[in-house]
């Protein structure tokens, strides 16, 4: 660490405890959605605990993310499976998590490439084919969750460190260790053990940055550390690179037939990735409403993600009644006049008789 760093970042007597716990209710519906059987009743419940959440839960899920309207957290739930809903929980409560490092210029760049990490992780797991991609989604936006809770317990100084330190990882990881004696990876892995969340999210934020050497099998560490690399590749970084990482170059690591399933034009990823943080921003940022049961006004940015799941008959419907047309209205108005002149010539018919 340079000089000028370490006297303006002294070294910081770092504890589990001095970061601030996740949100208690976010941990819980993880836990929940994991189980091979997950209780959607209970998940609902879980999440409706906490007004603010379940309000803004409700809100990206009505934004422009996702197709279908919905009023309620049961009608999300059944609607947009226990999955999407599990990373929409996350994604809400990682945002609040982190609200008080949110005035920092490395909280925004570490957030937009939390943010890139996590689409790009459900991209590739759905190029390659695995049964749950929103399970992708979740560990990329865990991947980094030791950096996260760097810059929630020590905002201004992780930012200064960034704005001087050198641009690569090696040398962050190392300033890390230098001014708070453990890199984030090693504090991720603890915090995810501390949380008792699944060994997955344990082996993804201890472990992003290990290059898979040698991995035959297309696991969730393989698809977050390449993920994170190519969030770097379309500059979504961290700390801006001397070196820019090429996207094809990254790109090429991945197997032929996910590669294939990847947009072929870089830019369109980097849109895709944009847009979504533009609509995370604009949800998120919105006052919660008084109740969750009332729909929010949809964002006007084009959809993103997500074919609407396919409901059966039992499913609840959404189908909305559509407006009569104007000839309707005018039938309607003739036949009501044509019956009142009926009954009134048929009372001055019985008047007179």
């Amino acid at each position: 660490m340079s000089q000028q760093v370490s006297e303006d970042c002294p070294l910081k007597d770092i504890s589990l405890a001095s970061i601030p716990a996740f949100p208690a209710v976010a941990l819980r519906v993880l836990d929940l959605v994991s189980q091979d059987d997950a209780d959607f009743g209970l998940l609902v419940r879980e999440i409706a605990s906490d007004a603010t959440l379940s309000a803004q839960v409700l809100r990206l899920a009505n934004s422009a993310l996702f197709r279908y309207e919905v009023g309620t957290l049961q009608q999300a739930v059944m609607l947009l499976g226990a999955q999407r809903v599990q990373s929409l929980v996350m994604s809400v409560a990682m945002r609040n998590y982190s609200r008080a490092a949110l005035r920092t210029e490395a909280f925004q760049r570490c957030w937009q490439h939390t943010i890139a990490t996590a689409i790009l992780s459900r991209e590739i797991a759905a190029a390659a084919g695995a049964p749950q991609p929103e399970q992708a989604y979740s560990l990329g936006l865990l991947h980094d969750i030791g950096r996260l809770g760097l810059l929630v317990a020590w905002p201004d100084d992780y930012d200064l460190m960034l704005r001087k330190a050198d641009r690569n990882v090696a040398s962050l990881v190392e300033l890390e260790r230098q001014l708070f004696t453990m890199d984030h990876c090693e504090l991720g892995r603890r915090l995810i053990e501390q949380w008792k969340l699944p060994h997955e999210f344990r082996v993804v934020a201890g472990r992003h940055h290990d290059p898979p050497a040698g991995a035959t099998e297309f696991d969730s560490l393989r698809i977050s550390h390449l993920s994170c690399r190519l969030a770097d590749a379309l500059e979504f970084w961290v700390a801006k690179p001397f070196r820019p990482l090429d996207v094809e170059e990254v790109l090429s690591e991945l197997p032929d037939a996910v590669r294939l399933g990847l947009p072929r034009d870089p830019s369109e990823l980097r849109e895709k990735i944009g847009n979504a943080l533009g609509v995370e921003n604009a949800v998120l940022s919105e006052q919660p409403p008084d109740s969750v049961r009332i729909p929010s006004e949809r964002s006007t940015t084009p959809d993103l993600h997500f074919d609407p799941p396919k409901t059966g008959s039992t499913g609840p419907s959404l189908k909305r009644f559509e407006s009569p047309p104007a000839e309707w209205d005018f039938l309607v108005v003739l036949i009501t006049a044509i019956v009142f002149t009926l009954m009134l010539a048929a009372a001055y018919a019985f008047l007179h008789s």
